[in-house]
């Protein structure tokens, strides 16, 4: 018996010894992973932030997530700027436009991996990109917003104009209606990503194209917005609406019956997803390439 508890202490001691070990090992608290944003001012966004932060307790590093509250691509690149300063071990960019190229390039030559996360960036050094597939999107909107109006009539279509991820969408719900010979798509309006702005455009609309059948938006605030119009135009039910993503005021529309749909994306795990993908990339041995 004094044996056995002897062996088992000799182990148990060794055990710890071995843990203590791998723990200094694996210590990763002085790694920086930062996500660059821009728009934060919309509850969209709130998942990216939290995706962020959840990977880095989970992973045992620091994490920031920074950026202007307001869409501005400028403030955003003097962001990443900063960001890159700061010598991270790897920054997730949301790729709202493709003037993001260059400081993502940036990143690279100072040795910086850089993720691009929600909305990918064209001709550039980016590890790769996580996020929906933005024109797959745009089509099962294009399809439900079709089978929603009995796949007949006059719709319009709300973005906010330039920015790649959008662009994909829409091009997904043009190809989609595309099928459908009685839907004319009369207007693709703008939202500048703003509920305020988006309610103004789609009140026009309704004045505009009195026998409009429906309205897709492919941003957050687009749904709010339409919901908002047809709303106070009485035609709540009576003029289709698909949103995008799921923020409380989306839900709720659906809930009343003035939102018909919604295409809701898993926003928080693109941050989470890119984190950990940058945490391997750094701290194991197998390589991460382009082309394998």
């Amino acid at each position: 018996m004094k044996k056995v508890l002897s062996l088992v202490l000799v182990l148990m001691l060794a055990l710890g010894a071995l843990t203590a070990s791998f723990a200094e090992e694996t210590d990763k608290s002085d790694q920086l992973y930062i996500e660059v944003a821009c728009n934060s001012n919309l509850s969209y966004f709130y998942d990216h932030m939290l995706g962020c932060e959840t990977a880095g307790k989970e992973l045992g590093v620091r994490t920031e997530y920074v950026g202007p509250a307001e869409y501005d691509i400028d403030g955003m690149i003097a962001a990443f700027e900063t960001a890159i300063a700061k010598q991270p071990n790897g920054i997730v960019v949301i790729g709202f436009e493709d003037t993001l190229g260059p400081v993502i390039d940036k990143a690279t030559e100072a040795g910086i991996p850089v993720i691009t996360v929600d909305g990918d960036v064209n001709d550039c050094s980016r590890i790769c990109f996580v996020g929906t597939g933005n024109y797959n999107a745009g089509f099962t909107g294009g399809n439900y917003l079709a089978e929603a109006i009995g796949g007949k009539g006059q719709v319009a279509l709300m973005t906010k104009p330039g920015q790649a991820n959008l662009e994909e969408r829409i091009q997904g719900y043009q190809d989609a209606l595309a099928a459908y010979p009685d839907i004319e798509i009369v207007q693709i309006a703008d939202t500048q990503s703003d509920s305020v702005v988006a309610a103004s455009a789609a009140a026009s609309l309704l004045q505009m194209y009195p026998d409009l059948a429906g309205i897709a938006c492919v941003e957050a605030a687009g749904g709010t917005g339409a919901a908002t119009a047809v709303r106070e135009a009485g035609r709540a039910g009576e003029v289709k609406i698909i949103s995008m993503d799921r923020d409380e005021d989306v839900l709720s529309a659906i809930e009343e019956g003035t939102i018909t749909a919604s295409i809701a994306q898993q926003s928080a795990l693109m941050s989470y997803l890119a984190i950990n993908l940058l945490y391997n990339l750094n701290n194991s041995n197998l390589e991460v390439t382009t082309d394998n």
